[in-house]
């Protein structure tokens, strides 16, 4: 289980922030995400249930114009996803299909990764259907000094409502060793350490 300690500048209190991943041989999964506020004890969590299916890996051909000690590797396998999602905070029951791929490239030892990813909600309670996409950078920095690693995050989430409006919030995190500061374009900053 992971732990961290959280605070933004939404709620301004701080929580503890835990997180469980169960996955069985046949790729079904438990997620719980969970926050625990220190000022009043309430929890606020979200529970996801899901099935995921890979995506067989394309054949695609990468000419050798790249240096020895870089790659480029599109054959990265993608994932599909199918299940439900309970949030505590709301109490909503949504159902959904998720798809995400990642690739690497760059430096063999330290590549950059892309990551991209859609998902589609249904609420059963408001009958609506709400999409997310997201399209995400990230770099790790090994030894950035003696004794520390820096990782660098940066992206962009668009939301889709019923009526089609897409609403992209662009986002980023900085992360050394125990300590995350993350951030939008729109005024919103938190900071998390891992226990």
């Amino acid at each position: 289980m992971e732990t961290h300690l959280t605070f933004d500048n939404r709620g301004k209190q701080l929580g503890i922030l835990v997180k469980e991943r169960l996955t069985t041989d046949q790729n079904l999964q438990l997620k719980v995400v969970g926050v625990l506020n220190t000022i009043n004890g309430g929890l606020e969590y979200c529970a996801k249930l899901r099935k995921y299916f890979g995506v067989p890996k394309p054949r695609a051909r990468v000419a050798n114009t790249l240096p020895k000690d870089y790659f480029l590797n599109l054959k990265r396998k993608g994932q599909v996803g199918l299940g439900l999602t309970y949030l505590s905070g709301t109490d909503d029951i949504l159902t959904g299909v998720v798809a995400q791929k990642q690739f690497f490239f760059g430096p063999t030892l330290n590549p950059l990764s892309l990551k991209v990813k859609g998902q589609a909600d249904y609420n059963m309670q408001t009958q609506q259907v709400d999409g997310i996409g997201r399209v995400q950078l990230s770099k790790t920095i090994y030894n950035f000094t003696d004794m520390q690693d820096v990782r660098l995050v940066l992206g962009c989430k668009a939301h889709v409502d019923q009526k089609g409006t897409i609403t992209p919030t662009p986002y980023g995190r900085l992360q050394e060793n125990n300590w995350s500061v993350f951030f939008n374009f729109r005024g919103y900053w938190g900071v998390r350490y891992d226990l």
